[in-house]
């Protein structure tokens, strides 16, 4: 569908150069409005890995898990994917100081960014970024029920709720109006605008201890190999 300035369906597309050709303009346009531009080559695999990964991520409840080397293009094609189909993307800033509290606060950030605001998002997580496995946790708990248990205070829980509360009324989801129905309304908007794409290396142990403890990493998501 990104062959059309506008419309949804999709092309079939038999000639790859033209492909090629509306990537590397997409791409020219990210490197022209990004930090930090991406000098990436374009050729046939490239482009089908960025085309699936848009297929993924403009269907609802849409997650992507990208299994590859570091190095094999699991992120910057994420990234031009992402551009291409004109959605935000997130991603965490590991530092030094980098704890749950502050991996919490990112959660809390990219979900009220896609159920608050209704923005398109995608949040971007690789394992290199794994400092504790209960981030993986809470990703799993996200990739499962869009949400992650406890995560919000009760006072921040209020305000969210009250924030929704317009939109499910247009929508006619309001229902008995009570901050329940409203918070699990935000959390269907949670899963309906964010999508997750994994960057993850199949080598080590890390990775099938990883599949087994949270299996949502395989049930909730397609799985692109590079």
């Amino acid at each position: 569908d990104f062959m059309k300035e506008e419309g949804t369906e999709y092309d079939v597309m038999p000639d790859m150069n033209a492909i090629i050709e509306r990537m590397t303009t997409g791409l020219e346009d990210y490197n022209a409005i990004s930090k930090t531009p991406m000098d990436l080559v374009l050729f046939p695999f490239a482009v089908e890995h960025v085309c699936r990964i848009l297929r993924v991520i403009k269907q609802p409840l849409g997650n992507v898990l990208n299994v590859g080397m570091g190095g094999s293009g699991r992120q910057s094609l994420t990234k031009l994917a992402c551009h291409m189909a004109e959605f935000e993307i997130f991603g965490i800033e590991l530092s030094k100081n980098y704890d749950m509290n502050a991996w919490r606060e990112d959660l809390k950030l990219v979900l009220r960014q896609a159920g608050e605001k209704n923005e398109p998002t995608v949040f971007l997580f690789t394992d290199t970024q794994v400092k504790d496995e209960a981030m993986v946790e809470d990703i799993n708990n996200i990739l499962n029920a869009g949400e992650v248990p406890n995560l919000f205070p009760s006072d921040e829980k209020a305000t969210i709720c009250d924030s929704v509360r317009d939109k499910a009324r247009d929508e006619g989801k309001e229902g008995d109006g009570s901050n329940t129905t409203m918070f699990a309304y935000f959390v269907t908007r949670c899963r309906e605008y964010l999508h997750l794409c994994l960057a993850f290396s199949p080598i080590g142990e890390a990775f099938r201890r990883r599949l087994r403890m949270f299996p949502s990493l395989v049930n909730c998501c397609t799985i692109d190999w590079f």
